[in-house]
């Protein structure tokens, strides 16, 4: 099945899978590196592997699209940068956890952005949210970090970046192809980062270099198949599937880093899915009703 034919639901799903990989292998990195040298050599290792892609594609780099993608690319820079830091200082489950009030927030830029119709319960889900991820962060942490607190402001300062980036995807999804997506998406980042990762970090280790080609592999193939999702669907549609994460997080941290999941973690993160979830199904019932 070529993914542009495959539905986008399905798509949506396997890129959410393969991101949380790409979360576990980063973990692995920052434990050895700075998080800058990270999150360049992720968008790094992304470039070079999306540019045998465009053979694929339509190449069209017009002035408009290089701009539009440059801004996505900063957002996605510091988005990136913060969640990274966040994964090192914290658990996946709960960073991931944390970041589900993302999607909660995506409708706010979507309407902003795109002018799609936001409803009441958009606002009331967004309240429910935050309360969801106040309930995550609570309760007795076994093995407390010393950066704890700064990794918990990280990732929620990533989610409300990420959710604008995903509306920024929606918006670009529309006009260029996937292949084009892709590459962009990480060649800006990778500019941005550059400067700071080549100069005022350690440059990585060469006995690294084939996990941070991992990282470069597993992002790029998760943000292709958004591409053709986002091109296919409403974002408000597609975010649900963000909560999907959870249960890979936990499956990644477990195995590789013996790292349990907290009550409030699980209990947290459904309540902030439960809100989604409901806006989803909120919005479906309208356009029946319709």
């Amino acid at each position: 099945m070529r993914p542009s034919s495959a539905p986008p639901m399905l798509l949506a799903f396997l890129a959410i899978a393969l991101l949380c990989a790409m979360d576990a292998a980063i973990k692995l990195g920052a434990q050895t590196h700075a998080i800058i040298t990270v999150t360049f050599m992720r968008y790094f290792a992304g470039t070079l592997l999306a540019l045998p892609l465009l053979r694929f594609g339509k190449i069209a780099f017009s002035r408009e699209t290089l701009r539009g993608h440059a801004v996505r690319g900063l957002v996605i820079a510091a988005a990136a940068y913060l969640f990274f830091y966040g994964l090192w200082a914290i658990p996946i489950a709960e960073a991931i956890a944390i970041s589900f009030i993302a999607p909660l927030l995506v409708p706010l830029f979507a309407r902003a952005l795109l002018g799609e119709r936001m409803r009441a319960i958009n606002v009331a889900a967004c309240l429910v949210g935050f309360g969801g991820v106040l309930v995550t962060v609570t309760g007795h942490v076994p093995v407390p970090t010393p950066n704890r607190t700064e990794g918990v402001a990280a990732v929620f300062v990533s989610a409300v970046l990420y959710a604008l980036s995903v509306v920024l995807l929606r918006q670009r999804a529309m006009r260029d192809d996937p292949q084009v997506i892709s590459l962009l998406a990480a060649a800006f980042p990778a500019l941005y980062t550059a400067p700071f990762a080549l100069f005022a970090a350690p440059l990585p280790a060469p006995g690294a270099l084939p996990l941070f080609a991992l990282m470069g592999a597993l992002g790029t193939g998760g943000i292709l198949l958004l591409a053709y999702a986002y091109a296919r669907a409403e974002a408000q549609k597609l975010v649900v599937l963000e909560y999907t994460a959870l249960g890979w997080g936990a499956l990644f941290g477990w195995w590789l880093f013996d790292e349990g999941v907290r009550p409030q973690v699980v209990l947290g993160g459904a309540i902030v899915a439960g809100a989604c979830l409901m806006t989803a199904w909120s919005g479906r019932r309208k356009a029946v009703t319709a």
